[in-house]
């Protein structure tokens, strides 16, 4: 499991097994909060998570307002506008270009050096970022439902 944030830049944590609600607020007390201090240090963003199960744990939630992270809400029904995504869709194609991985390690350790040494990611994520507004609008013109995005 990997937990990343990003932010026209990005971070990358490594998750050991399933990550649960507690290990979540693990995750976002010792690297979100951290992060988002250091970029935004007026605490104007809006936190995105998508509806899996630790992210909707009330703990979690309580979690976020005690810190005062603002999250954004989408519907239920609507398709997964979380730009990381598009972000962990490209890593792994980069990922793929690899020769053989033969272990976890190797793993671990491709995926960090192309995080952090990929043009392309960080393209992906400022433009991912940038297309939220017009991404929502059009969640909202079609009620919830699917977009072209």
């Amino acid at each position: 499991m990997i937990w990343g944030v990003i932010s026209a830049k990005g971070r990358l944590y490594i998750v050991e097994n399933t990550i649960r609600q507690d290990q979540y607020i693990k995750v976002l007390s010792e690297k979100l909060i951290q992060q988002t201090s250091e970029w935004f240090p007026n605490r104007d963003f809006l936190f995105m998570h998508d509806s899996a199960p630790c992210h909707k744990a009330k703990k979690v939630t309580k979690f976020l307002n005690d810190h005062q992270i603002k999250v954004l809400e989408w519907p239920g029904n609507s398709p997964d506008l979380n730009p990381i995504e598009n972000v962990w869709t490209a890593l792994k194609k980069e990922i793929a270009k690899e020769k053989v991985i033969t272990n976890k390690q190797e793993l671990i350790e491709k995926i960090i050096k192309a995080w952090f040494n990929t043009p392309e990611l960080k393209t992906i994520s400022k433009n991912c970022i940038d297309s939220m507004p017009r991404r929502l609008q059009e969640v909202i013109a079609q009620k919830g439902g699917f977009t072209k995005y």
